[in-house]
This record gives C-alpha cells, structure tokens and sequence, in this order.
C-alpha cells in the first residue's frame, strides 16, 4: 500500500513533476486516471515511514471545477470570492501554496508586467491564500487573488495543477521530497507535545444582569488577565483570560487552569460576581476556547484533523445558538495563529471552561488528535452542506456522523489514558446534552474561599485596584520562576443545577 498519494491534472507541470519526482524516490508509481472525464496522473509512493497522506483528494478537486461550489465554500468561511459589480482590479497575485507553506507569490500589474515579491511584503494576501486553498481541501494549489481600488481582497480563482516556472516545480519537488522523508516530524523528537492555552470567561452582576469588565478586576498580565478587546468609547476590558501554564499532561493543565482560578477569586472575591464562559455568554461579546501547541509542526493534515476530530466533536456539546452567534466573526475552521515560540493556537472552539470535566476531556481530546493526526485523515467539512451545517449550528448534520468519529479516536493507542476523562463527551452526544453558558464557574470549578461580600463599582474601587497593582507584582515575580501546578481537579459532575441567568 502507498503512503502518499497525489493527483496531479496530467498537463505538462504533472509530467515533469513525475519525472522530477522519479529521480529522487525510488518507490514510486504513477498511472492515469479520470475525474470527470479530465485526465489526471495519480502518483503513489511508499514509504518506510508512518505517514499516509492523500494530496490533492479527488473530491476537493471536484470542488474546485465548480465556481458556484468555490463561491460557496469560500463564502460560508469569510473569504470573499468573485469581483463586484463596478469594482476596478489594481493588480493580481498568483500564489503558489503546498501544505502550509508559500512557494511563491507573483504581483501582475494592469499593463501586464509581473515580478515575484516575498510572502514578508505581502503578508495577508499570502494567509487568504492558505485558508482558500485548506478550505477547498487541496493541499497544494495557486490562488489568484485580486486587490480592487478599494483596498479589498478577492480570491478570483483556484487552480489545483497549476502550470509552474522550473524555480517553483524545483521547489514543489523538494517539499514532497522531505515529507517523503520525514513524515511528520516533532521539532524535538525526544519530547512530548506540549499544550497550553487561554480560555476566556465573563463576568456579571447577579442582581442586575449586567456585564462587569474584567479590567475592573484584573491587570492586563499575569495567570490571570484581560484580553485585548475594549468596552465600546471606554477604557474598559471586558473580557478575562485565563493563562495557565503549559504542560505535557491536560490532566496537569486542567489543574493549572483551577489554580489560575483560584488565583482570579481572590481578585475578584464577591458572591454577587458570576463567571461565564462558552461562545457569546452575554449580549454582543464572544469568546473563545484557544488551546496552545508546541514541540509539533504544523501542516494542513494536522489542521484538518484538529477540526474533523476536534471542532465537530466540540460543537455537538456547545450551544449551537451561542457557537453560531459567535462564528459570524469568531471561530472559524482553521482559525491558528502562529506564536513566537515556535507552536501555534488554534482558536476555532468556544470557551470550554464550563465544567472542569469539559474542560479535561476537550484538552485530553486535543492531545490525542496531535499525537496521532496522522491516522485522523478522514474529512467531513470538505462540501458546501457540511460548512453551512457547521457555521449555522446544525448539530443533526454531525450528529450521525459522531459514532464513526469516536471509533476511530478509540482506536488510537493514546485513548486508552485518557479513557475516564472522555466518558463525559459521548455520555452528553449521546442524550443531546449541550454545555450551559449560564453555570457559574466558581461553583462548577468548587472554588473555595467564596466571599460573602458584595460588589458595587464605586465603593470597592479602592479595593480593586489595590488587587490589581498586587497581582501584577506577583505576576512579575512568578516570570522569573516555574509555577509549581495544583494538584486539586475536581470530580464533580459535568452538568450542574446551580445556574443564573444573567
């Protein structure tokens, strides 16, 4: 059995390329075949390696031959297809892309002149062709995007077996080349992926129903911070980020996360206070699950797994009405940033930190996908149906799909640790439960220490600020040394009956 599989339109790019290929990779085959009646070369070739990896499927190619479907696809995830009426086009852009990685972009003018120019000087138009191109399901493609007098992008059209100068089909080859090699790689293969995150939580007045901003709380850093986004014509941040710190096991950073809590209520020690998390908590502010990796190299394969196996699992328990409200803006498939360490984030899930059983289960779920990604290769967000099913919150479009999903996650040699924790996702698939935005977090977690104080803004203004300025000098200390993590994650069960409405 081959280990990786490419389909390749069977023009003069597919020829070279089979040639170029055949003088560095011995076991390799190609025959002819069809798609819709077009020609195409599919290449095989076998590795001693662990990788299986189809590039190019043939249904994200039947994808691309519809521009109603591309129109679609691209449409449903944020991505604008097609020109507009009236709209004038200043240049184009012809980027090469291959699992991830940008082997060229080319700039062509009106009066027809061209050059090539680095990914550094073109930064956006090099991301959304690296979303087009996952979106459709291709792994490797050109996009020809547009930049119209108005400033906006538009991605106007997808080539999966694009024609190549010898400078990028080198290039190609060399790409295929090394994953024929490697395989998957760790960056450090004598160590563990890592995991982190930054969870997000609101916080309201139980009397009142109002918002309180987590800047009334907390500083910008620390374990326990202030996201970036801003109350309207205010200073305020409204929204709280938790910051454990990273560990190998998502048992430990479960516990690193109910410590960080602990930490946040002693800032913010009021009974009258709730915490809240989930996707859109409360009116008009979304918030989002962002789980860190690191030690791990990032390609559209395990992009694609942490997706199928991880965001479709995750959005059969979130509140489809929130996760949808959210996913106008937030969240969409694919959604990574990369980080400066070296890992990246993916940011597609809502804030899982209802119940510290979700929170364990999502995170151990997350391990499993990265370690094993590369037997997770099945795809289901690869049609115009499954996209709109996932953007609009149809859970009964996945709902049937679970049982096959979770099969194959068991079959995984990393389940059987995790096995206790997971019990809670299928137990909640299986009876249509969904997670309750409206918990209180400090009563799901079993935060101790809950004061009976009352918060009013004006008269524990002093207090909280005073909070504050301690924090952030703690916070400046623990950077210099590791935090040594609790060892406290609770038991209790995942869907509580101790729920405020805000």
């Amino acid at each position: 059995m081959p280990n990786i599989i490419m389909l390749h339109r069977n023009n003069q790019a597919g020829q070279k390329l089979v040639n170029l290929l055949s003088e560095s990779i011995k076991e390799l085959k190609h025959k002819d075949s069809y798609i819709l009646g077009i020609p195409f070369i599919e290449i095989s070739i076998s590795t001693e390696n662990s990788i299986k990896r189809t590039l190019n499927s043939e249904a994200s190619i039947k994808n691309c031959m519809e521009r109603e479907t591309m129109s679609q696809m691209l449409e449903l995830s944020g991505i604008s297809f097609g020109q507009r009426a009236g709209e004038t086009i200043i240049k184009y852009y012809d980027v090469l892309i291959f699992d991830m990685n940008t082997i060229s972009i080319r700039v062509r003018g009106k009066d027809s002149t061209s050059k090539y120019i680095k990914e550094a000087d073109s930064g956006k138009v090099a991301e959304i062709a690296r979303k087009t191109i996952y979106v459709m399901g291709l792994d490797y493609g050109m996009v020809t995007i547009a930049l119209t007098g108005k400033r906006k992008i538009r991605v106007m059209d997808i080539f999966d077996s694009p024609e190549l100068r010898k400078k990028d089909m080198n290039a190609l080859v060399n790409k295929i080349v090394l994953l024929t090699n490697q395989g998957y790689p760790r960056i450090n293969p004598d160590n563990e992926i890592k995991m982190g995150a930054d969870p997000e939580f609101m916080l309201f007045n139980a009397r009142s129903g109002k918002m309180i901003a987590a800047s009334d709380f907390f500083p910008r850093e620390g374990i326990i911070g202030c996201d970036n986004i801003r109350v309207p014509n205010r200073q305020q941040r409204p929204v709280a980020e938790v910051r454990p710190n990273p560990a190998t096991s998502p048992r430990e950073l479960t516990d690193n996360i109910k410590s960080a809590l602990s930490s946040a209520n002693k800032l913010a020690p009021y009974r009258n206070v709730c915490w809240v998390a989930g996707s859109h908590p409360l009116s008009g502010y979304s918030i989002g699950g962002h789980i860190h990796f690191s030690n791990i190299v990032i390609n559209f394969a395990l992009l694609r797994a942490l997706d199928n196996y991880l965001g479709i699992i995750v959005f059969l328990i979130e509140d489809p009405a929130s996760a949808s409200r959210r996913r106008k803006k937030y969240g969409h498939l694919a959604d990574i940033r990369l980080k400066p360490y070296g890992g990246f984030e993916y940011r597609t899930l809502g804030s899982w930190l209802i119940t510290p059983e979700i929170t364990c289960a999502i995170l151990c779920l997350a391990k499993i996908v990265a370690e094993h990604y590369f037997e997770l290769s099945n795809v289901y967000l690869n049609d115009t149906e499954a996209l709109q099913a996932f953007y609009q919150g149809n859970q009964e479009h996945f709902r049937p799909l679970f049982s096959k999903i979770w099969k194959e996650i068991s079959r995984t040699t990393t389940f059987n640790d995790y096995r206790e924790e997971l019990k809670v996702i299928p137990a909640m698939i299986e009876n249509k439960v969904t997670w309750d935005e409206g918990l209180d977090l400090k009563v799901t977690w079993k935060i101790e220490g809950r004061s009976r104080k009352n918060y009013s803004a004006n008269k524990n203004k002093s207090a909280v600020i005073a909070n504050r300025s301690s924090a952030r000098q703690r916070s400046n200390t623990n950077r210099s040394r590791s935090s040594r993590p609790s060892s406290s994650r609770t038991n209790s069960s995942p869907i509580h009956n101790t729920r405020i409405q805000p």
